[in-house]
């Protein structure tokens, strides 16, 4: 019997997104968010905290960019912060409340800014002492405007990790390819598209999408599939254009986002130092 050795996620996703070859990038959010590439030699961006990790593709390495907490941030939200509301839903259901409650709210949440370093920042500026936290609340904040600060602040720190990881690989991503539990929200896929400024593809069934990397690779190292064949079975759900007319309030908030992480980072430094 044919024995074929497994993979671990990001590499599985690698797979299952064709992200090995091509110009465009992939993005899971799950409990944390994590952007995928490929380049064609090993190489570490210490600064930014990018790296470079081995291939089942001959002469390609994938690039892991991990951003940190994502999902676990919605999650934590809704666990902790958004009671008597969300948390009341079944838990099959509270996630689609959360969007609900969200899209009532206009982009840019009324100016509610989301840091989302529950458990420190990760790439592109590692940092171990920082934490989340919501700014510019005011007496008129509801939940419906935290809620879609949390979607907004994931997406945020993914669009400060794309230029460099656009540096790492030297190349700019023409589309993104969005999986993984977070992938499921229609919202998020939507927002994250109008913050990246770039087309975001949301996979069919993306919390699997792992899951079917591993199986094409079997496939091919069986002999039933060639690595070339890996792109036309990605199967997009729905693409979601970036919207011009909030392209100006985005690109204001990922300024303003970045300059929250090193404008607070002393104080972090001194609270959890």
């Amino acid at each position: 019997t044919p024995v074929v050795t497994g993979l671990n996620d990001t590499q599985a996703g690698g797979m299952g997104t064709a992200v090995f070859r091509g110009s465009h990038a992939a993005i899971s959010i799950g409990s944390t968010a994590v952007m995928i590439s490929h380049v064609e030699r090993k190489k570490t961006d210490v600064r930014h905290a990018i790296l470079s990790m081995p291939s089942p593709v001959a002469d390609t390495w994938f690039v892991m960019a991990e951003n940190g907490v994502a999902g676990g941030a919605l999650e934590h939200f809704v666990r902790e912060l958004a009671s008597p509301g969300p948390r009341a839903a079944s838990e099959g259901g509270r996630y689609e409340a959360v969007d609900a409650m969200a899209a009532a709210v206009d982009p840019g949440s009324e100016g509610v800014l989301f840091l989302p370093w529950l458990s420190g920042s990760m790439a592109p500026s590692a940092e171990r002492s920082m934490r989340g936290g919501f700014l510019n609340l005011g007496l008129d904040t509801r939940r419906a405007h935290m809620a879609r600060a949390v979607l907004e602040g994931v997406a945020l720190n993914l669009a400060w990790l794309r230029p460099a990881v656009e540096r790492f690989v030297r190349r700019r991503f023409d589309r993104v390819l969005f999986f993984g539990g977070g992938a499921e929200s229609v919202l998020w896929a939507q927002i994250l598209a109008d913050v990246l400024g770039a087309p975001v593809d949301q996979l069919e069934q993306p919390r699997f999408t792992a899951c079917v990397g591993a199986a094409l690779l079997a496939f091919e190292r069986l002999g039933l599939l060639e690595l070339g064949d890996f792109e036309e079975r990605v199967r997009v759900k729905r693409r979601y254009e970036p919207r011009a007319e909030h392209r100006g309030l985005y690109d204001q908030r990922v300024t303003q986002f970045i300059a929250a992480h090193r404008g607070i980072r002393p104080i972090f430094r001194a609270l959890n130092g």
